[in-house]
């Protein structure tokens, strides 16, 4: 029922944006010369559908999650990705740019599929029904986050518009940091976060385990940041040869570099803060509650226009960035302060003990990863395997060094991370 709802719904939005394309070209662009809006109106057309096909593949992910079923939804991401890329090296050469608008229809419709097959393994078929009597519990929890989220595309928009009138290639540098951020971002705290709702909603719908809750949530908190700040700490340490490797190739220059460098150090300024926003989102989600993380968002988004109209007339681009940094960090901090009296008190859990072991295992990480950069520079040879050893060498040596500081002061939550690892790979041999 809800799928039908949600492709006619998205179906008539594709539709509208399809025949509005050159004015939405025109409202994220205009600091963009004919050709450029042109050429993005193009791809706007080509990539509209893919909503209806993303909005689906989420759907099917969600009821896959609440069945603990992490499989297929975990490799949606690295799915779509393998399909912009395949589709960009494939179709560059006689479609140019398009090539990657294309990569994203495909990426999306990949990921459906990927969902519909898990659905099949997972024991579900679709049923053609047009009601449900849940759809009006999914609408009254959905209005919120839909108000939330339109604020949230009105931002993008904004900030499109913005970006386009401090470079041509404003928007291009912010989109290949926010890449190195997202993956992190995702790979820990999205990961985190989905794979304890379940268990948080199941004890949030018993008034009798309100402890047990706070005590997940903490430990999924306290997950995160075990992972998060030592990922923090390494990208401000390695950012730039990062870049330089990933992709300092063919038009992408010496000073395209740079300028994704400095936007990647502002980004990371309010990484952990998002990382554990998702935790906190998601344990009021899992009590039922979207209507107060729909209104921090429209006054975080408020919050990133205050700073980015103050900051963008002398930092430029890096204006903008430093308001995403901000925002994220408001919303977490907000998030957590309304979390202690929704929810319950943090204290008990561990908290500031294992951010405190964190954050002095990351700053080790970091001075030793540093000192190893220091010394692989020095080698003589310029080449693709000097890149990769100053990205590789200072990257081992600084994850070695924080497990080593971790293993020795006895950290919890890493013992548990083991634990768990070694429970399930004893599962797979037998």
């Amino acid at each position: 029922s809800l799928a039908l709802v949600l492709s006619a719904v998205i179906s008539v939005l594709v539709l509208l944006l399809e025949l509005a394309a050159p004015a939405v070209a025109a409202l994220m662009g205009r600091g963009y010369g004919p050709e450029l809006r042109g050429l993005t109106t193009d791809m706007l057309r080509l990539t509209f559908p893919a909503v209806l096909l993303m909005s689906l593949a989420g759907l099917f992910s969600a009821a896959l999650y609440s069945l603990k079923q992490f499989l297929y939804p975990a490799f949606m991401a690295a799915l779509f990705n393998l399909a912009v890329i395949i589709c960009a090296l494939a179709f560059s050469g006689r479609h140019g740019v398009k090539a990657l608008a294309l990569g994203v229809l495909v990426g999306a419709g990949c990921q459906l599929a990927l969902q519909v097959i898990g659905m099949r393994g997972a024991g579900m078929r679709p049923l053609w029904v047009l009601y449900h009597p849940a759809l009006r519990r999914v609408a009254v929890l959905a209005l919120p986050v839909l108000a939330s989220l339109l604020v949230g595309q009105a931002q993008v928009v904004i900030d499109s518009n913005l970006a386009s009138r401090t470079g041509d290639q404003s928007l291009a540098w912010m989109a290949n940091a926010t890449t190195l951020i997202q993956f992190p971002l995702g790979l820990v705290s999205t990961a985190v976060s989905v794979a304890s709702l379940p268990q948080l909603s199941r004890l949030a719908a018993d008034e009798r385990s309100a402890l047990s809750f706070m005590a997940t949530l903490s430990f999924a908190i306290r997950l995160v940041l075990l992972l998060i700040l030592p990922a923090t700490a390494l990208l401000a340490v390695l950012g730039t040869p990062i870049i330089r490797l990933l992709f300092e190739h063919g038009h992408f220059l010496p000073r395209d570099t740079v300028a994704v460098a400095s936007a990647l150090m502002l980004y990371l300024i309010g990484l952990p803060f998002a990382a554990v926003d998702q935790c906190l989102v998601l344990g009021f989600y899992a009590r039922g509650d979207t209507l107060r993380p729909a209104a921090v968002g429209v006054m975080a988004v408020g919050i990133y226009l205050a700073v980015a109209l103050t900051t963008m007339g002398s930092l430029g681009m890096l204006g903008l960035v430093l308001a995403n940094s901000v925002q994220w960090m408001a919303h977490a901090l907000v998030m957590l302060i309304l979390s202690r009296r929704r929810m319950g008190s943090f204290r008990g859990h561990g908290l500031t003990r294992s951010t405190g072991e964190a954050l002095a295992g990351s700053a080790l990480a970091a001075a030793l990863s540093l000192a190893a950069l220091t010394a692989v520079r020095a080698l003589p040879t310029a080449s693709l395997v000097s890149e990769m050893a100053q990205v590789l060498v200072p990257g081992a040596v600084g994850l070695a060094a924080y497990l080593g500081f971790m293993m020795a002061v006895g950290n919890d939550d890493l013992a548990a991370l083991r634990r768990s690892l070694q429970r399930r790979l004893a599962a797979r041999r037998t």
